[in-house]
């Protein structure tokens, strides 16, 4: 039973990070070139994964509590109801961002099989299919997530054969990127499941071992979306869609593309539920999830992608400062300072974030935030001891 649920949660982790949104940002490392692309991924992955995920889902397993519940005793009830509202806001975006990379995709490979291309027809089907995946009993689902996400693994694997074995294109890198700023796009993908991954980790009595097979089901999979995503734009200069379209894979390739999107979606509407139900206690779970899957629909119908590196960064400004502070008083004072100096704190640390961005420091916003904002976290709770 135990080795059972380990491995469910790894695969259902896995699976949340084999989605065409981390190929894509992954793209985005190519102005760097293979080794230091490379090194940023996984420079990136290794802050993001063991220096937040990891404690994210610990406190989480230890407490019992959904990821945002277990900042109440750092922020007390009025920060949850807050953060709550927020994280419902990022993971609706996230929905959006999903939904319009899964049919923009399909719609390339749609038109190569059948002739038939339709923006909103091939939203309509991802959405329609999330909401049949929030909508099947807990135990079909994670059946079922298991072995759709072992299929996937396979696939991707396929498809880094087939980029691989594609020419090199001269002038096929373009654009800039510096070091740090890929560092922090690779931080910020972890990030965004920051608030969600506790949510997952809560019911068990295996704290650390579920906690690392979560986060290192993440980490995994997002690392070798990352380097498909990388490789790719280096060696060939093509986006995913365009690629997939020509890639000879078929049916193959719309399946990758539907599912991959479905498995990490359905994550991202249920735990925005889960956190807006702390705001509505009430409501139920399942329809404020297939709500939250309509309205990013409606999002992705209508918004641009133009924003996505501003919303990452969103993401960062907002859950850094707030998981640093709640590390630092869980797991290093034990105690935390009272809630107005938490959320002083905190504000800073959002305004920060964008402040410190403009040093493009090597190992990324987020890190020097959080070992800057950490510091002064603990030496306030130093005076305020000596003080008392």
């Amino acid at each position: 039973m135990a080795n059972t649920q380990t491995r469910t949660q790894f695969l259902l982790w896995l699976g949340a990070a084999i989605s065409i949104a981390e190929i894509v940002t992954g793209t985005l490392m190519a102005p760097l070139g293979l080794g230091k692309g490379f090194l940023a991924i996984v420079l990136g992955h290794l802050i993001g994964c063991l220096g937040f995920l990891l404690p994210a889902a610990y406190l989480g397993a230890k407490r019992h509590q959904s990821a945002i519940e277990s900042t109440e005793f750092v922020f007390g009830r009025w920060g949850v109801l807050l953060f709550s509202c927020l994280n419902g806001l990022q993971l609706l975006g996230w929905t959006a961002v999903m939904i319009v990379n899964a049919a923009q995709a399909m719609n390339g490979v749609s038109g190569q099989l059948f002739g038939h291309r339709n923006f909103v027809v091939m939203a309509v089907i991802i959405a329609l299919l999330i909401g049949l995946w929030l909508w099947l009993d807990v135990k079909i689902l994670f059946k079922l997530n298991n072995v759709i996400v072992v299929i996937l693994l396979l696939g991707s694997l396929i498809v880094l054969g087939l980029v691989l074995h594609t020419g090199v294109t001269a002038g096929a890198i373009s654009g800039q990127m510096s070091f740090g700023a890929a560092v922090e796009l690779n931080v910020t993908m972890g990030l965004s499941w920051l608030p969600l991954i506790g949510d997952y980790t809560q019911q068990t009595k295996r704290p650390f071992t579920i906690s690392l097979a979560s986060a290192g089901g993440y980490g995994l999979g997002s690392l070798l979306m990352f380097s498909i995503g990388l490789l790719l734009a280096a060696r060939t200069g093509l986006d995913f869609a365009t690629f997939l379209t020509h890639s000879g894979l078929g049916l193959i390739a719309l399946l990758i593309i539907i599912f991959s999107t479905v498995t990490t979606t359905f994550m991202d509407a249920h735990s925005a539920a889960v956190s807006l139900q702390n705001v509505w206690p009430k409501s139920n779970a399942r329809v404020i999830a297939l709500i939250v899957t309509a309205v990013g629909l409606v999002i992705a119908l209508v918004a641009s992608m133009q924003t996505y590196e501003n919303f990452l960064y969103f993401i960062g400004s907002i859950f850094t400062p707030l998981y640093t502070i709640v590390f630092v008083s869980y797991f290093v004072l034990k105690r935390p300072l009272p809630v107005w100096g938490n959320f002083m704190w905190w504000l800073l640390g959002v305004v920060g974030y964008y402040g410190l961005q403009h040093y493009d420091f090597v190992g990324g916003t987020t890190l020097l935030l959080a070992v800057l904002l950490g510091l002064l976290v603990w030496l306030s709770a130093k005076v305020q001891r000596t003080i008392v």
